[in-house]
């Protein structure tokens, strides 16, 4: 046991989070890089190294000098504690350094969101941007739209298959999204016409994708890259700050401005607890001003 190597380790807990967990790609992908960057940046080979002193050093490291935030620290911890836990059960280790390790409070911060005007202009400029190619205009909307006004994650909308929409059930199918769950999400009128919009336009060019999505050269899907590099048009002409999982925060918002209940409003956007639904009440001050006149005293 002790010969082995604590990188074929990793690796081999990176493919037990796929193939026994059935972990996300985008999951597995972050325990990759986690796992490989405390042991390239620590420089631990073996076992023995696996103690709590280099474990609190990593990690006050991380927040003293690179400056961690609470979340991050605790992002990392749970990802290391797993991988500790695991080697611990197959008999490579006896005991968990990082049981016990005391985590940062988080702080409580509200998601940064959009106004319903500031909304309005990114899913304008979204359509208006000057861009090469016709198709790319449908597109773009399109993508904005289903994030703005459906509340998916950039990564849901980019898994997106042709199959999944049903413009005549107005609704969205998602499959696996967060948390390995299935779930169908309703669509507005809105919505609903973008897309067909789209869709005119990918049959006019006789796209044979199978993503809903699709690349402006040939039959590829739509690359994460593509998403950001859209996000970076629209700040740089709407001269508002946020990314694509703004655009999700600000659905939430108007949803509730708008008045969704929170329980509908958490099983749309795919919540595993409602208290995570909850945090997007103190986003909205309209709502909380229409919340006071309720006062019996007003």
């Amino acid at each position: 046991m002790e010969s082995a190597n604590l990188h074929d380790l990793a690796e081999r807990y990176v493919q037990y989070c796929s193939i026994i967990r059935n972990y996300a790609p985008s999951t597995i992908r972050n325990y990759r890089t986690i796992l490989m960057r405390f042991l390239d940046e620590t420089g631990i080979e073996s076992f023995d190294g696996l103690n709590r002193h280099n474990f609190e050093d990593w990690f006050f490291k991380g927040r003293l000098e690179r400056k961690w935030s609470a979340a991050t620290f605790r992002h990392m911890h749970k990802h290391l504690n797993t991988f500790m836990k695991w080697l611990v059960k197959e008999s490579y280790l006896e005991n968990n350094a990082l049981e016990g390790l005391e985590k940062p409070k988080l702080e409580q911060r509200i998601p940064r969101t959009l106004t319903r005007e500031q909304a309005m202009l990114v899913l304008d400029a979204s359509y208006h941007y000057p861009y090469a190619y016709t198709f790319e205009r449908y597109r773009n909307r399109a993508l904005v739209g289903v994030m703005l006004l459906a509340g998916l994650r950039r990564g849901e909308a980019l898994d997106l298959k042709l199959n999944d929409l049903s413009i005549e059930n107005r609704s969205i199918f998602i499959r696996q999204g967060k948390g390995a769950k299935d779930r169908v999400v309703p669509m507005n009128q809105k919505l609903c016409a973008i897309l067909q919009d789209y869709l005119r336009d990918r049959k006019r060019l006789n796209k044979r994708c199978i993503y809903l999505f699709a690349a402006v050269q040939g039959d590829e899907k739509l690359e994460r890259r593509a998403v950001v590099n859209l996000i970076q048009k629209l700040k740089h002409t709407t001269k508002l700050s946020f990314s694509a999982h703004t655009l999700r925060h600000a659905f939430a918002r108007l949803m509730l401005e708008g008045g969704c209940d929170i329980y509908t409003l958490s099983k749309i956007m795919g919540h595993s607890k409602i208290t995570t639904t909850t945090i997007y009440l103190s986003c909205s001050s309209h709502q909380m001003n229409k919340s006071i006149e309720m006062h019996a005293l007003n």
